[in-house]
Order: structure tokens, then C-alpha cells, then sequence
């Protein structure tokens, strides 16, 4: 007989993914994670190995923090997000539009099946997405497929292996209006980092994609793990 705890974070997880609940519940999530994950934003931002006048992938842009952190250390390069939410991307182009950026777009587009010619982008990166991805290996194929022959991938994930005391740490960070901070912490821990990738697991994905020359360490200002590589 299945565990009713397995159920129900199976049943949160396809929450989690939904679609609609991006829709609706972004704006909440985008303000409490970018406070607490801006340093590893800059730090990719920063790390990028990117040509002159680049074109940029942001795979699961959300409110597009990175691709505007790209877009404004990259001036002569043009960063293109993508998300499979219709208002993250309005989100996303109203954040570009305050911070006064043009050289940066957003548009709607499922990263299973990305709406761009072969060997499209010099670069490509992608934070916080990857768990939220049906099938992770399609996804991973798709990035590699729209990337030219030599192009940087970096790829975020929450750490599936941070230990229960960090996480803690992070939860008192994280803070949710009118959620007890152990059901937070549960919810944390089962149904988002749970469900995610460890720093091997991630950089494996990476590789059976087709990238080369993986390097992965996990990231001290908050508990997420990070691949880079090459085509």
C-alpha cells in the first residue's frame, strides 16, 4: 500500500508544475527568491563565457532577473527568456522595461520543445527550472539542440542534498505570510528540493545531454548546486 505522505507529495509536486499556478502565484514566489538567491544571479551573470554580440538563452526566465543581469553586463549581446508562463514572461518584460534594458526580450515557449532554429544561441543558462521539467532529458536535448558548437550552458539547481540545518536556514529566509515555518520547511524539503537534483545527478544530466568539460560545485550563498559546460 503506497505511503499517504508519498501521495500527497506526489500530488504537490504536479501542483508545483502546474502551468496555472505560475500564473497565479508567481508574483508571490518572485519576490521572496530573488533576495535571497541575487548573489548567485550575479555570480552566473559574471561566469558566463559569452562572444562578442551574443545571443543568450534564459531557459525558465520567471521574472527575468538573470536575463536582465545578463543583458546589462553583456551590452552588444541580445538575451532571449523564455518561460512556459504566460504571466512570468508579462512579469518578466515589465521588470525589463523598469530597469530600462532593451537589449533583452521575453516570450511564452515550453523548453521541451523550443520554438528556435538549430544552433540558435552562443550561451545558454538556466536557474531553478530544470526540476520543473517533465522530462528533464528532452529539455536538456532541447538546450543542446539550439546551442551553436562551442557555446557555455550553466545550469542552477536546489540541491536535493543540502543538509536539514541549512535548509532550515534557508527556510527562515524564505518566510511565507501565514505559513508555520515547519510546514514550510516540510514542503521545502518533499516537494521542492526533494525533488530535485543533487550536484551529481545534475551534472550527469548534463552530460548524457551531450555537453562537454562539466564542472559542478555547490553554491555557498544559498543551497543550490551549479553544472557549467560546453558544446
Amino acid at each position: 500500500m503506497t505511503n499517504p505522505n508519498t501521495l500527497l507529495i506526489r500530488l504537490l509536486t504536479r501542483l508545483r508544475d502546474m502551468r496555472l499556478v505560475w500564473d497565479i502565484m508567481g508574483s508571490l514566489y518572485n519576490g521572496r527568491i530573488y533576495n535571497l538567491i541575487e548573489e548567485l544571479y550575479d555570480d552566473i551573470a559574471k561566469d558566463l563565457d559569452t562572444p562578442d554580440q551574443a545571443q543568450i538563452l534564459d531557459a525558465g526566465a520567471g521574472r527575468g532577473y538573470l536575463s536582465v543581469a545578463l543583458a546589462s553586463r553583456n551590452p552588444d549581446s541580445h538575451v532571449t527568456g523564455v518561460d512556459y508562463s504566460r504571466m512570468q514572461v508579462r512579469r518578466a518584460e515589465r521588470y525589463r522595461r523598469e530597469k530600462k534594458i532593451p537589449n533583452c526580450s521575453f516570450r511564452q515557449n515550453n523548453v521541451l520543445s523550443l520554438d528556435f532554429q538549430n544552433a540558435a544561441f552562443d550561451a545558454a543558462v538556466s536557474v531553478g527550472s530544470i526540476k520543473h521539467w517533465p522530462d528533464s532529458r528532452r529539455g536538456l536535448a532541447e538546450l543542446y539542440r539550439v546551442c551553436k558548437p562551442g557555446s557555455c550552458l550553466i545550469i542552477s539547481e536546489t540541491d536535493r542534498d543540502v543538509p536539514d540545518n541549512e535548509l532550515r536556514k534557508f527556510v527562515q529566509r524564505f518566510r511565507l505570510p501565514f505559513v508555520p515555518e515547519d510546514l514550510l520547511f516540510w514542503g521545502l524539503r518533499h516537494v521542492v528540493f526533494g525533488q530535485s537534483f543533487s550536484q551529481d545527478q545534475l551534472a550527469d544530466a548534463v552530460r548524457l545531454a551531450g555537453f562537454r568539460n562539466i564542472e559542478s560545485h555547490k553554491v555557498k550563498a544559498c543551497p543550490y548546486v551549479i553544472v557549467k559546460a560546453w558544446k
